[in-house]
């Protein structure tokens, strides 16, 4: 089971970036998986982005194999063709030498409607990653075809999961193809209804539709309590691909946040 960390962005939370860095080449010296960046959810379900990309585009250069995972907003369903989105990935796959993830951020209800399905825009991001040259007509958007460049360099492309929280997001991230990242914080009961549901949708996807591992990633909040070792060891036999723990904000800032950090390493078969 994997184990990675993630930060949310745009909170109360003065994140200096020196701190931060330290945290994540802390993280990637004792053989942690992956940092997520995640905007904060505002009182009413929307997210306030702050430029996670610019974290993580810092990071590239300061990390050598600590994946980076990108939590969209925006995109679900999308506004505007998702140009700019596939360019920045794109350009930050390369920068991290083929060490990007994305996960999309639900903050509406997930409409499948024939005419104007919900990821429309992961389908154009695949597209435009793939085609030498990308046009598109929907009820949505007409682009005329172009070049998008540049092109990830993880082929066909980097990993996409669908972030959520009830068994509509897991089911729908298994319909699109996607992976599914479980943010409910939920029990285990809950976080295997979850998984079951996604798998189940997963396995009536028409092949052609895939766009991912079926991967299920859960992020989890844990206090540094002996018991929090326990529930590690219960999730990864229960057969969850990763558990992400958040490590900012935290009450004790950067001390805390280490804490953290050394106390999810601790045990796993990476650390050196």
């Amino acid at each position: 089971m994997k184990r990675s960390i993630l930060v949310q962005i745009g909170s109360s939370d003065e994140l200096a970036f020196e701190e931060f860095r330290e945290e994540v080449q802390l993280a990637e010296k004792l053989g942690l998986d992956s940092v997520w960046c995640f905007p904060t959810a505002g009182a009413s379900g929307d997210f306030r982005e702050s430029a996670p990309l610019i974290w993580l585009s810092a990071l590239a250069s300061q990390t050598e194999k600590i994946r980076l995972g990108w939590g969209l907003a925006d995109m679900l369903a999308p506004a505007s063709p998702p140009i700019r989105i596939a360019e920045q990935a794109a350009a930050l796959d390369i920068a991290s030498k083929g060490r990007l993830d994305l996960s999309c951020l639900p903050e509406t209800e997930l409409v499948d409607a024939p005419d104007e399905p919900w990821d429309e825009g992961i389908r154009m991001l695949v597209d435009m990653w793939d085609q030498p040259a990308f046009s598109w007509t929907s009820n949505r958007f007409t682009v005329m075809p172009v070049d998008i460049l540049p092109k990830p360099l993880q082929r066909p492309h980097p990993p996409l999961s669908l972030a959520g929280w009830n068994v509509a997001h897991a089911m729908s991230a298994g319909r699109a193809g996607m992976a599914f990242l479980d943010l409910s914080g939920g029990d285990n009961e809950t976080l295997l209804l979850h998984r079951e549901a996604y798998i189940e949708a997963r396995s009536n996807t028409d092949p052609e539709t895939l766009v991912s591992t079926g991967t299920v990633g859960i992020a989890v909040e844990f206090g540094l309590l002996g018991q929090d070792r326990e529930r590690l060891e219960e999730w990864e036999e229960l057969g969850f691909d990763e558990v992400i723990v958040r490590t900012r904000p935290a009450e004790g800032g950067h001390q805390e946040a280490e804490e953290r950090i050394r106390y999810l390493a601790a045990g796993n078969s990476q650390v050196h």
